[in-house]
């Protein structure tokens, strides 16, 4: 229990930490406190693993409920998703030191860096609320938290164009957590309960309807058809936000939603309820390979690859549904492996850039000559994306 206490509160009184302190020691700062948030994931995940861990902690006196409403749940799901978010989140972190600096020919930065670290130490706190939560409420509590912290982050520069987009994120990701907070209504009104498996205690048109509910939430937040726009657009916030919001974590929250699901109540779903999920997807992946041939902004282009590849992430999770396991445990498998193939070609992006001033296309030649390591870098992550052995994704 201390270590759980020490993995959620940490972060998020690092944020309250960086924002009080200069811009160089607040980097120091962040650097140490996501450290700890590791080695408390690590020590966490190494106690526990492969096993399943509950705790319930507080409870809301004026509901009725026979179970306590907040605490963590640790099993290899959420053992997955903790590493995935620690572990790039520090490597971001370390990243952003340099990034964000007056060197960087992209978009120069000369101080804001307490403000940057504040909001990014408390979306790493609030992604590790998300994968510990024991229940629908808490997760919920989390996922808003996500919205608020990304639209600070896209909008960091506060060029008209980071406004907008963030402005655009936080309205559709928002949309997305009303959906989800009128399924958790209609689930404790039926159920009289948040926990995940209570989805099966609902007849099957109001379960259909509360997954349907969810679904919509996820695919707002994984940013798939018809909510996919607002993720190419954020893509004016600097590279190390885009690197882990949008490739590891805050796009990942949404299809963590549905696996969470799909895990605990899995008996109860219909082959229909995936076959919808499997449509989507598939519509979703011609949509954004579709786009792929217009863009000439390199981020712009990563962040449709990103969307194709949530979109191979919740197909898996619906093959799950209609009765494949391998179906899902290669879905949630993909959600690691995606994320340190994509992580590294954002990051390979923004070292472009920051040499460079540019993220065109059509502008860029001779990289390989003049950025020998940050071309091999690119490559790896390209190979890793497409499949290629024996790079991560090829294994989901």
């Amino acid at each position: 229990m201390t270590i759980f206490t020490i993995l959620v509160a940490l972060p998020i009184a690092g944020a309250l930490g960086a924002i009080l302190l200069s811009d160089r020691i607040s980097d120091r700062w962040a650097i140490i406190i996501v450290a700890l948030t590791v080695l408390s994931a690590s020590l966490l995940i190494y106690a526990t693993f492969p096993h399943k861990t509950e705790h319930l902690l507080l409870i809301l006196p004026w509901l009725t409920l026979p179970t306590k409403l907040f605490g963590y749940l640790i099993d290899p799901l959420s053992s997955l998703m903790l590493l995935v978010i620690t572990i790039i989140g520090f490597l971001v972190v370390l990243y952003s030191t340099e990034y964000l600096s007056p060197r960087n020919k992209d978009h120069s930065v000369t101080s804001g860096k307490n403000r940057y670290n504040f909001w990014m130490l408390l979306f790493i706190g609030s992604m590790v609320g998300i994968a510990i939560s024991p229940n629908l409420l808490q997760l919920f509590i989390f996922w808003e938290m996500t919205t608020l912290c990304s639209w600070a982050l896209i909008s960091y520069n506060q060029q008209d164009a980071a406004l907008k987009a963030g402005y655009k994120a936080l309205l559709m990701t928002y949309l997305g957590g009303i959906f989800f907070m009128i399924a958790l209504v209609l689930l404790f009104v039926n159920a009289n309960s948040f926990e995940f498996p209570a989805l099966g205690n609902l007849n099957p048109t109001l379960r259909t309807t509360v997954f349907i509910l969810l679904a919509l939430a996820a695919w707002a937040k994984s940013a798939q058809v018809p909510f996919y726009t607002w993720l190419p657009d954020a893509m004016e916030a600097p590279t190390p936000v885009s690197a882990y919001l949008h490739a590891a974590a805050m796009v990942k929250a949404g299809v963590y939603l549905l696996a969470r699901v799909v895990l605990s109540s899995y008996p109860t779903l219909t082959f229909g309820n995936g076959l919808v999920i499997a449509i989507m997807a598939l519509v979703t992946m011609f949509v954004g390979v579709f786009l792929y041939f217009f863009q000439d902004d390199l981020k712009r282009l990563l962040a449709f690859s990103t969307i194709v590849q949530l979109a191979f992430i919740l197909f898996g999770i619906s093959l799950g549904i209609m009765g494949s396991p391998v179906g899902f445990r290669g879905g949630v498998l993909h959600v690691a492996c995606h994320a340190v193939a994509k992580g590294l070609l954002f990051l390979s992006v923004g070292a472009i850039a920051y040499a460079t001033g540019t993220k065109s296309i059509r502008s860029l030649s001779g990289l390989a000559r003049n950025m020998p390591l940050t071309a091999a870098a690119f490559m790896v992550g390209v190979f890793a994306l497409t499949g290629i052995p024996p790079f991560s994704c090829f294994f989901s």
